[in-house]
Order: structure tokens, then sequence, then C-alpha cells
């Protein structure tokens, strides 16, 4: 214990670092504030801003809770219309929506209003509803027009907090991993570069429970820092937007929660996400800590580290998936056993990293991809740890 005690006061011992974890959670806390105060809503002919706009959305939504249907859906495109930007002469590009939560979510997700920028007619047309709006609306006519069309049973409700909460969540937890890697790249480089590890080496814990020691202390640092985070945002997101809309289906935020084999809410597709950036943290901090095992320099550690955290994901995602996609197919052989299993094993090691994992790319996959995610993500970690104990025990 006292061994671990010290290590986190080692690692948390770097003022300039700390500072940079507190500016990130004001941050996140002046984000909630400013998407708060221009929230702006309409409802029968009354404006309302702030968080009396968002009060006035919860209450709106309430109405409409429960299946969302074709029915319930022209109920509400009836009452208020579709929704656009308000056009205002001194702005090129307006950014203030009229309408509600209501009329502006069924703009959005039922029409190609992002695609063409104009207010369309109807909703229920366009590319965008071909590929999404089908999944959300379930009645006799549309699972006659396309067979393959799952029966899904979507429940609306007030979901505009989850959808920020979960926006900014991501983005907070790769800023985070990019703190904890500067945290991490120097327990044991910074060894190396100070000449003391062959003194800790010669000690009776050196060779081990100081190694353990030093792991222990970076998973409970990045793990705390992770909650914290995460409580912050969940505790705003609470205040700020209210409970309001778990009960609702994920795919009202995420359009890859319509794709996955489970029907979920918003309540369980966050505890699955919560899942896969607690995981992204972890892989992050054993990665971390095997370049900080194998590097002399704090530096040399950080940067090998960072090259892999993105640039190596995106490759991977975009260049050299693409490319194995375009010669399998080219070849007809997409098919084929091995041919599938390819891209497959390719798309997991992607959504294994922890750049991805950070984004819970793993929602909305095939649900026999979990195993395999599982195995990976264990493999890395034990792999990179046990390598960890190898390089500290031979100075290297």
């Amino acid at each position: 214990m006292r061994l671990w005690v010290m290590e986190i006061r080692k690692i948390l011992g770097r003022p300039i670092l700390n500072l940079g974890l507190c500016l990130l959670m004001a941050f996140l806390m002046f984000a909630f504030w400013v998407d708060a105060s221009k929230s702006r809503a309409e409802i029968d002919g009354k404006v309302y801003y702030g968080i009396s706009a968002i009060e006035a959305n919860r209450r709106l939504a309430k109405e409409y809770e429960g299946n969302l249907t074709l029915e319930k859906i022209e109920q509400i495109v009836g009452r208020f219309g579709l929704s656009g930007f308000i056009r205002q002469e001194e702005q090129e590009f307006s950014r203030v929506r009229e309408g509600n939560f209501c009329n502006q979510w069924v703009t959005n997700n039922l029409t190609d209003f992002y695609d063409t920028k104009e207010v369309p007619e109807r909703f229920m047309e366009g590319r965008r509803w071909q590929e999404y709006g089908k999944h959300f609306l379930q009645t006799e006519q549309l699972r006659e027009d396309r067979k393959d069309c799952q029966k899904k049973e979507m429940k609306f409700g007030y979901t505009e907090g989850w959808n920020y909460f979960h926006g900014i969540w991501s983005w907070s937890v790769l800023a985070l991993n990019v703190w904890l890697i500067l945290i991490a790249a120097p327990v044991f480089s910074e060894e190396y570069n100070r000449k003391t590890i062959h003194v800790l080496l010669a000690t009776a814990h050196g060779t081990w429970k100081d190694v353990w020691a030093k792991i222990a202390a970076c998973m409970a640092v990045a793990i705390t820092a992770f909650l914290a985070v995460t409580f912050l945002l969940f505790g705003i997101t609470a205040a700020v937007y209210g409970l309001d809309g778990l009960t609702a289906s994920a795919g009202m935020i995420d359009f890859r929660a319509l794709f996955g084999g489970m029907e979920l809410n918003v309540a369980q597709f966050s505890l699955l996400t919560f899942g896969a950036k607690l995981a992204a943290v972890c892989l992050n901090i054993c990665v971390t800590l095997f370049f900080s095992s194998r590097c002399r320099r704090s530096m040399s550690a950080a940067v090998f580290r960072l090259l892999m955290f993105y640039p190596l994901s995106w490759l991977m995602n975009e260049f050299i998936y693409q490319m194995l996609f375009d010669l399998i197919y080219d070849n007809g052989i997409l098919y084929e056993f091995w041919g599938w299993l390819s891209l497959d094993l390719l798309s997991v090691l992607c959504i294994s990293t922890t750049y991805y994992l950070s984004w819970s790319a793993v929602i909305g996959v095939p649900p026999n991809w979990a195993g395999a995610v599982f195995v990976v993500l264990a493999a890395v970690m034990t792999g990179c740890i046990w390598r960890v104990f190898v390089n500290y025990r031979k100075g290297e």
C-alpha cells in the first residue's frame, strides 16, 4: 500500500498536467452552460429561451412519449410543421432553429433536411428516410413495402440532453486519454532517464511489488479521472435537462443502435457506452506503460503512443480496410469464407483501438463480434503488462 500511495503521488506531482485536467472539467461545465443558454423553443405561438425552453420541450415531449407511430409523427407535423433555420440578414449561415424538440427531431431524422439545407414539404422521402427513417416508424404498410424491416418498437421521448451528453462525453474521453498518455509515459522511462532503475531493481521489492505498484497507481488515477469526468457530465445533464428520455429508444440519439442485435433504450445504451469508454481508458494505460517500459525518455514514449492513438487507428480503418475491401471485391471473393472473415477481423481490430472505443464503436456491431473484441482487448492488455515486467526487469 505504501508503494502504491507513493507512486500515485509521483504521478500526480505534475502541476501543469493537473491544471490541464482542471481546465477540461471547467470547459465541460462552460460548454453545458452555453448549450443551455442558447436553447430556443416555439410551442403553439409562444417562444421560450434558455432553461425555460428546455422545460417547455420536456413538457411537450411527454405528450408524445411512448411507441413512435406514423400517426404520432403526423400529429407533430400537423401541429408544428417541419423545422428549418431562421434566416437572418446579417448572418450568412444561420444556426438558430425554429420549432421545438419534437418537430426538429422529425425534420432531422425523417427527412433530408441536413443534406439539402432546405425544409422539405413532407417527411418519409429522400435518402435519409430510406436508410434510417423506416427503422423508426413501424407500420403494417411499411413492413409490406420493405420485407427486411425489423419488427422493433421505437419509443419516443425527450432525448435532447442525452444526445448532447453522449457527444461531449466522447470528446471528453478522447481528451482525457491524451492527458493519461502524458501522465503515464514517464512512469517507467523516468527511472531509466534518472539512472535509478538499477538501484530499484537491487531492492527487495524492485522487481515485483514496485512494478505492480506503478501499474496499479496508473490504473487507479486513470479510472478515477474517467469516473470524475463521467459523473460530472451526467450530473450536469441531469441538473439541466432532467432524467427524461432514459426509457426512449437509443436510436433516437445514435443511428448505430438501430442496427445492432438488441433493442436498446437510452439507459442501456449509456451503460454499454460506459463500458466501451472504460475499456478505452484501461487499454490506453496498458499500451502507454508498455512504451514507457521500452523508451529511455518520457517524450519518446509519449510520442510513440500518441502516433498510435489516432493516426494508426485511422490508417487501419480508412485506408487498409478500404484497400482490402477493394481487393476482395474486385476478385469476386467478398462472400467467400476467408474473404468476409478477413474484413471482419480487421474491423474488430479497428474497433478494439483506444480511439474507436472512445467513440463507443462497439455499439451497433454484429452480436458475434462482442466476444472477438473482448478477446483482442484481453490479449493486448495482458501482453502489454507482461512485456512491462520483462522490459523493466531487464533494465531496458
